[in-house]
């Protein structure tokens, strides 16, 4: 197992090494990439860095279906003759390195990795999205203060439109998602096969223990917590 754990670990700085020459949006694949990278991600620092006017329309949704059980993002790159590509992301069942049986060395970051798809959407596909980000006041502004935990159901929205940054989040306990409109349309979309873990009412976040917390140990609550503000989340 040691072997295992220290292969895995090679396999990540390797994969580090190469980040630079990622493309931001696929920046978060490999696994320790994600863990260095994922909250700027989610926060769409990427996309408000390059945001200004002739530049590149896009949205990111994530949808935090729980972090241990999936998360699943949606770039939708906005086209000048009213189309839009629209890139999925999901991880799943990302389990634990201690855990790790592999058929390979190829498998090491397998679970880890994010299954994709991909859809072209037309014209009326793109304005009943953008109908339905606009009705969910999905462009903000955001409620300041806001708490995501990681082991809760949420949606964040990072945008730049017309040089105009916009970001909005919505967290499930808060008002059971009634602002959100575009996330149906959005999983109508959506080609990977992987189940929806669909929102549902749980034990508050903070009440749940950690599910890969060694046996005895109770500590409760969330392993990490991400905190919106007045324009997108605030700094960690």
């Amino acid at each position: 197992m040691r072997m295992i754990v220290a292969a895995a670990i090679g396999l990540s700085l390797t994969a580090a090494s190469t980040a630079s020459a990622q493309r931001p949006d696929r920046a978060v694949e490999q696994p320790v990439i994600r863990s260095m990278n994922w909250f700027g991600f989610v926060g769409g620092d990427d996309i408000r860095a390059a945001c200004a006017p002739g530049g590149r329309n896009r949205i990111r949704l994530i949808y935090n279906g729980l972090w241990d059980t999936q998360v699943r993002t949606y770039e939708v790159f906005l086209q000048p003759d009213g189309t839009a590509g629209l890139n999925v992301g999901v991880l799943a069942d990302q389990g634990d390195v201690a855990q790790l049986l592999l058929s390979s060395p190829s498998d090491i970051t397998g679970p880890w990795r994010m299954k994709k798809g991909e859809r072209l959407l037309d014209k009326a596909e793109t304005r009943e999205l953008i109908g339905l980000l606009e009705a969910s006041a999905a462009f903000g502004p955001p409620l300041d203060g806001m708490k995501l935990p990681e082991n809760d159901f949420w949606w964040t929205v990072a945008s730049c439109r017309n040089g105009v940054w916009g970001f909005q989040a919505y967290h499930y306990p808060t008002d059971g998602f009634a602002n959100v409109k575009f996330a149906e349309k959005l999983w109508s979309w959506d080609s990977v096969k992987v189940s929806i873990n669909r929102p549902r009412k749980l034990v508050p976040a903070e009440l749940r223990r950690d599910p890969l917390a060694p046996r005895g140990h109770l500590e409760q609550g969330p392993r990490w917590m991400l905190v919106v503000g007045k324009d997108g989340l605030r700094p960690r």
